[in-house]
């Protein structure tokens, strides 16, 4: 199913809501919260998993290396997630044969395959970009086909991927719980989050 499709995490955001330390490497149940964001799909065969940091976020990349992935430096994080997004779009559109790209983000630790695995059903059965909702409110992780990633490269800003999602005609919404897109922004993320593993 997601043979053709490259992974593309983005994790080069600057943690700038967290408070001290690194959100992305901060410990969650015995793990960093990058480690679980990117265990999506670990056991699956994909077109290539490529993930973007920030240059001077060395540990950042070398959780991500032992994971398989390969890193993409991002120079200047603090100008947003679309910087992220088409840097990463970029790689993958250059640099790999996949047919789509599924984007995650490194500080989501909930995703689980099954999710996933509804995203790309969707392209499947015909649409031609799937984004993840809750809430009424669309969010990562999407998954694109290839015919986007020249508009994906493109991308500024802080919005992403949603903007090109919302102007596709193709495209199909999968609903997910809350908990599932959760992400860390805060210390107290990510005290819900412990509680949320721990019952």
């Amino acid at each position: 199913m997601f043979d053709r499709t490259a992974i593309l995490l983005l994790a080069s955001g600057l943690s700038s809501r967290f408070g001290t330390g690194d959100k992305l490497m901060a410990d969650l149940d015995g793990r960093p919260v990058l480690a679980r964001a990117a265990g999506a799909l670990a056991n699956r065969p994909v077109a290539k998993r490529v993930a973007v940091v920030g240059t001077d976020q060395g540990a950042r990349a070398a959780c991500l290396e032992a994971l398989g992935f390969e890193i993409v430096l991002n120079p200047a994080p603090e100008d947003g997630q679309g910087r992220t997004l088409a840097i990463g779009s970029r790689y993958v559109r250059d640099a790999t044969e996949a047919d789509s790209v599924l984007i995650l983000l490194g500080d989501m630790p909930f995703v689980t395959d099954t999710h996933l695995e509804g995203l790309a059903q969707a392209l499947s059965q015909g649409a031609s970009a799937a984004m993840s909702e809750t809430g009424g409110r669309l969010s990562p992780p999407a998954v694109f086909r290839c015919d986007h990633f020249d508009q994906l490269a493109a991308v500024t800003g802080d919005r992403g991927a949603r903007r090109i999602f919302e102007t596709i005609p193709a495209r199909q919404v999968v609903a997910a719980a809350p908990d599932l897109l959760m992400d860390i922004d805060c210390g107290l993320d990510l005290q819900r989050a412990e509680e949320l593993l721990n019952g």
